[in-house]
């Protein structure tokens, strides 16, 4: 075994070891989203398992495991399996962490299931005819240039996350906390290793994406309240420094005024009606807060006259205000000013 096929089988060895430790934490960690933490570890499964067949491969082409050219395309296509199907978990998982949804998920099935079932087929037939790569002999193969289908799809799944996220994070604040960039930095640097050099290290770079992914929700946990799923109390301070640094422009804020005991139900029934790109906070038992970019009254009227009819029709007592900005104020001094009244 030379060097090369060293480092690149040592690289794997050491990624599976780091994402098994996420995936035992991950699996113990109390993830309020029992469908994004199954989805999470479900990416990190699969993750071992390529990572696996990556060592296989390794130690086909160092020649250590011998076998016949069927035997060697059979490995081959079973990592190239893997590789897709975490191409397309990944997709999943980011889709799910943009929508909160399986009903989104299911409704876009067909148009998410498309490429990887492309993917799929072609491996498959691959087996048989040889047309996406030949094996020469054990160790030896030879790429064809429909290969390349299978390396486009892939990157969409990858990439196309990125534009999305770019934009649904203009959306939704609580994606202020997933940093797509943390998983494609050290993924794209052991890349250009792999394009660049003989090594195959690309799991590595991968795994330190997955372990920085949940460094980011456990930090999303830290400031979320568990039973209503708004932000806690303790994002007031995180989001002070956003405001002092003119990276939120806080122009209104909405106030609720809520029995404790049916804080639960009320939560569900007032996320449903405020507006896109606001963010929600519990600060205390008994009282929610909604902080916007709304500047007139009208809009934030309707929105309370909406929200005291739907928690009213459900027999559950609310009391509703907002304040505005005042116009040479700024918004940290409006922060404090409307927490004071709280």
């Amino acid at each position: 075994m030379n060097d090369i096929n060293q480092i690149a089988i040592y690289s794997n060895i050491v990624a599976i070891m780091l994402v098994i430790g996420i995936t035992v934490l991950a699996a113990k960690f109390n993830i309020k989203d029992e469908w994004e933490k199954k989805i999470f570890l479900s990416l990190l499964v699969i993750f071992i398992l390529m990572s696996i067949a990556y060592i296989v491969v390794g130690y086909r082409d160092a020649g250590i495991l011998e076998c016949s050219s069927m035997a060697a395309v059979l490995i081959e296509t079973s990592l190239e399996y893997l590789i897709n199907l975490f191409a397309f978990q990944w997709f999943i998982y980011v889709d799910y962490r943009m929508f909160h949804s399986t009903l989104h998920i299911r409704r876009n099935g067909l148009f998410f299931t498309a490429g990887f079932a492309i993917m799929m087929l072609l491996d498959t037939i691959n087996i048989f005819t040889g047309i996406l790569f030949t094996f020469t002999d054990s160790t030896s193969y030879a790429e064809t240039p429909l290969y390349i289908v299978t390396d486009l799809i892939r990157l969409v799944y990858f990439f196309g996350t990125i534009f999305a996220l770019i934009y649904y994070r203009r959306k939704d604040e609580r994606m202020k906390f997933f940093h797509v960039r943390s998983f494609f930095i050290p993924m794209a640097f052991y890349v250009l290793l792999y394009y660049v050099t003989p090594m195959n290290t690309v799991t590595l770079g991968l795994s330190i994406g997955l372990t920085l992914i949940f460094v980011q929700m456990v930090n999303e946990q830290c400031y979320q309240d568990g039973e209503t799923g708004f932000f806690n109390d303790l994002y007031l301070d995180y989001l002070r420094g956003r405001i002092e640094g003119n990276d939120y422009d806080l122009q209104s804020v909405m106030f609720f005024k809520l029995p404790g005991e049916d804080m639960a139900t009320s939560s569900k029934l007032i996320a449903e009606q405020l507006p896109d790109e606001c963010q929600t906070i519990r600060l205390d038992s008994d009282t929610i807060v909604t902080l916007t970019h709304v500047k007139d009254r009208s809009p934030l009227f309707m929105v309370s006259e909406d929200v005291q009819m739907s928690l009213e029709e459900a027999g559950i007592p609310v009391e509703v205000s907002f304040e505005l900005k005042k116009k040479k104020e700024s918004g940290a001094d409006f922060l404090d000013r409307v927490l004071r009244k709280a």
